[in-house]
């Protein structure tokens, strides 16, 4: 079996491993970890996310539904 290593710095030469990636003889092996790709504010706000989780800073899907149409229902008031 031959190789070929593709360097894709370019988003917009993405489609063509999108191409790659629909041909039933082609292998795609991703050797990059994505989280590395990330800019430093990406990359603090993940861990952000992460510690108000851990700390119970969250909202469950309903209350952030609810406060959603609460706001909603202000701003339509104005």
């Amino acid at each position: 079996m031959k190789q070929l290593k593709i360097n894709i710095k370019d988003n917009k030469y993405l489609f063509m491993l999108e191409l790659l990636k629909s041909m039933d003889f082609v292998s795609i092996v991703d050797e990059n970890d994505w989280y590395q790709n990330l800019s430093p504010q990406d990359k603090n706000n993940i861990e952000n996310g992460v510690n108000d989780l851990e700390n119970g800073k969250i909202f469950s899907h309903e209350e952030v539904m609810l406060l959603a149409k609460q706001k909603i229902s202000t701003l339509k008031n104005k």
